[in-house]
C-alpha cells in the first residue's frame, strides 16, 4: 500500500503545479514591452507592472540599453470590479501614474477561437483585457492574458 501511495504521489506531483504563472498580463510592441506579474510567482505576492520602452538604437527585446521601470499594480490601478468568483473583471489606472497605463481603464474579455487543434479539438478561449476608456495612442489597446497550458 506504501508503494501504491509514494507512486500515486510521484505522478500526480508534476500537475499540482501545472497551473501555475508567473505573469498575469502581458503587453508588447515594437516601443514597449509591459508586463503584469506576481512578486513571488505563482500567483502568489504583490502584483507588479514591470515595463520598459525600447531603446530607439536597439529595437531588439532584451536589450541592454532597455530600462525596467516597475510600480506595483495596487497602487497604480486601484479601483478595479470583481466577477462572482472574486476575480478581477475591470480595472481602472491613475491618470497621474507612472505606467503606459495611466487613465486608461481595461475591461475582461473572452474571445472563443475560430479554429481548431491539430487534433481537432477546440483550442482554449483567448482571454484578454481591452481598453475601453482613456484608449490614448500611448496605451496598450489588450493586455493578453498568459496561460498555464498551451492553448492547444
Amino acid at each position: 500500500m506504501k508503494r501504491i501511495v509514494t507512486l500515486v504521489a510521484i505522478f500526480a506531483t508534476p500537475y499540482a503545479h501545472a497551473d501555475c504563472l508567473d505573469k498575469w498580463l502581458d503587453y508588447r510592441s515594437s516601443k514597449l514591452y509591459l508586463s503584469i506579474d506576481y512578486s513571488e510567482g505563482c500567483y502568489q505576492g504583490e502584483v507588479i507592472i514591470n515595463f520598459s520602452k525600447f531603446s530607439k538604437d536597439d529595437p531588439h527585446w532584451p536589450s541592454p540599453q532597455s530600462r525596467w521601470r516597475s510600480v506595483p499594480f495596487d497602487r497604480e490601478c486601484p479601483s478595479s470590479k470583481v466577477g462572482k468568483d472574486g476575480e478581477t473583471i475591470e480595472f481602472s489606472c491613475r491618470n497621474d501614474g507612472i505606467s503606459p497605463l495611466a487613465g486608461a481603464t481595461y475591461r475582461y474579455k473572452v474571445v472563443k477561437a475560430n479554429y481548431r487543434c491539430d487534433d481537432g479539438s477546440i483550442p482554449l478561449p483567448d482571454r484578454s483585457f481591452i481598453c475601453i476608456r482613456g484608449c490614448t495612442p500611448t496605451v496598450p489597446r489588450r493586455l493578453e492574458g498568459q496561460y498555464s497550458e498551451g492553448t492547444c
